[in-house]
């Protein structure tokens, strides 16, 4: 067998620890009893706001608002 030297004894030893990590990390979130922080996305309106701030010089483009269209209401057609 080839012999390890230190380094490589501490190399292989630390990536065995932190694969270890992983996994009891990942089994713990699949089990719900580690909840990791989850990213918040910010609203349309600040969205907008910040990147008017960040880009003042820029055209903006608006778009119609979006309205709904009517309900149309089913027709059963009636069976002689």
């Amino acid at each position: 067998m080839a012999r390890r030297s230190k380094s490589g004894n501490l190399y292989v030893g630390l990536v065995a620890i932190a694969l270890v990590l992983i996994g009891v990390a990942l089994y713990l979130r699949d089990r719900g009893l580690l909840r990791l922080p989850q990213p918040t996305t910010p609203a349309p309106a600040q969205r907008a706001e910040d990147l008017a701030k960040k880009y003042p010089d820029a055209e903006v483009f608006a778009t119609p608002q979006a309205t709904p269209a009517p309900d149309k209401k089913k027709v059963n057609p009636s069976r002689p």
